[in-house]
Order: C-alpha cells, then sequence, then structure tokens
C-alpha cells in the first residue's frame, strides 16, 4: 500500500504548480477585465483594448495548464467550465473589437459580461 500511496503523492505533487499557475493566471484575467471594464467606461479604449488583450492571454495560459475549451464530452451542460470559458471568448473578442473602433459603452458592457463569464467559470466544479 505504501507504494500506491506513494505514487499518489508524486501525482498530487505534479499536479499542484500547474493548478497553481492555473489560478493565478485566472486572477490575473479577472483583474485586467475589471480593469478593462473601468477604462472602456471611462471612454479611455486604447487602455481598455491593450487590458483586454492582456486578460485574452491570462486566459489562454490558464487553458493550456489547466485546459477547459475542449472537454471530452460535447453534452450541454457537462461542462460548466468549458460552456463559461467558451462564453468569456466571444465575449472578450467582442470588446476588443469595440475597444479599438473606440465604441467605449459597448466595449465596458462586453468586458463586464466576459468578466462575469471568468468569474462563472473559476467557481464551477
Amino acid at each position: 500500500m505504501s507504494i500506491i500511496g506513494a505514487a499518489l503523492a508524486m501525482l498530487v505533487s505534479c499536479a499542484a504548480p500547474s493548478m497553481v499557475f492555473a489560478d493565478e493566471q485566472g486572477k490575473e484575467a479577472i483583474e485586467d477585465l475589471e480593469k478593462a471594464a473601468r477604462d472602456s467606461a471611462k471612454g479611455a479604449t486604447s487602455k481598455a483594448a491593450k487590458e483586454l488583450d492582456e486578460a485574452e492571454k491570462h486566459l489562454i495560459k490558464e487553458n493550456e495548464a489547466h485546459p477547459y475549451a475542449e472537454p471530452m464530452k460535447q453534452i450541454s451542460g457537462d461542462a460548466p467550465k468549458a460552456e463559461a470559458d467558451r462564453k468569456a471568448f466571444r465575449e472578450l473578442k467582442k470588446a476588443e473589437k469595440d475597444a479599438k473602433k473606440k465604441v467605449a459603452g459597448d466595449a465596458a458592457d462586453e468586458a463586464k459580461k466576459a468578466l462575469s463569464d471568468v468569474k462563472e467559470k473559476e467557481k464551477a466544479p
């Protein structure tokens, strides 16, 4: 039994750093999205576009460390993290597009939606 216990402990210790990295990337994405929503609402669309780009990079890194976007099963409701992830990327792209077009109100609304989706993903089982 001690061999199995040691193997399990090793598996958990190897997985832990990637989970910590994924959690950190998720937090960074949330911070960037919050900043982007505030800046878009103020009309600072250039600054918001940069923050949205950074948020997207953090979400991509998070997915590399712990992928949610492509679950094994594609049954609706079966992968809540994956669904929230897809929604977040969709809204993030819309927000980036509007920020680059200098449509501040729409960019702010879409950044808030992306932020909500990322928070939903972080809470999902």
